[in-house]
């Protein structure tokens, strides 16, 4: 089955997206169904879900998991999703503010696949290959800044490794402490481009 990277429809993904968040949760911060309905209607960020091929796979189309729907962690519906974010700031370019795997979809690829797709989105110099967005899927104007930046938590060790193997660098290293360098670090910002 070939994956499809489309735009998010907030009112048919929200919950089936809520659920691939759930394992995360102590990681990813603030998430749930209204999440991913208000930045899904955001104009300031891109939300891209990546479809097993056969379409949403929840029931109805409705976002609704239930008694063996796909899209629910068996397999069928979204495999992950990734959300970027428009410049604002004081940080320049464009921030990977979120990239999720289904549980059951980990081990596959689809992580670095999403991660080249985001690098080669916002026009980071020399992108690796990515996952080609649905032709109807209309690109924001401002996707589009020559490089990538991100927030991770530490103990998440297996995206961090995912980031530096595909040639981000840590630029800071937020302690846990504010004025207190000598804490642990809280969140470890990365870029490239």
């Amino acid at each position: 089955m070939r994956e499809v990277l489309r735009a998010c429809v907030a009112s048919a993904d929200a919950i089936a997206l809520a659920r691939l968040d759930a394992p995360l949760a102590d990681v990813l911060g603030p998430s749930g169904p209204d999440w991913h309905i208000t930045v899904a209607a955001d104009p300031g960020k891109a939300h891209l879900v990546l479809d097993d091929g056969n379409g949403r796979g929840e029931s109805g189309g409705d976002g609704r998991c239930g008694g063996g729907d796909a899209g629910c962690g068996d397999g069928g519906g979204p495999a992950g999703y990734l959300v970027l974010a428009a410049p604002r700031g004081l940080e320049p370019g464009i921030e990977l503010h979120r990239l999720v795997v289904a549980d059951d979809r980990r081990g596959r690829g689809l992580g670095r696949a999403l991660l080249r797709t985001a690098l080669a989105l916002a026009a980071v110099p020399q992108p690796p290959a990515g996952l080609s967005p649905d032709p109807g899927w209309v690109r924001p104007d401002w996707l589009a800044a020559g490089r990538l930046w991100l927030e991770a938590h530490p103990a998440n060790t297996a995206a961090v490794h995912l980031y530096r193997s595909e040639g981000l660098v840590t630029e800071a290293r937020l302690p846990s402490v504010l004025g207190d360098p000598s804490s642990p670090a809280r969140r470890l910002v990365l870029a490239r481009g």
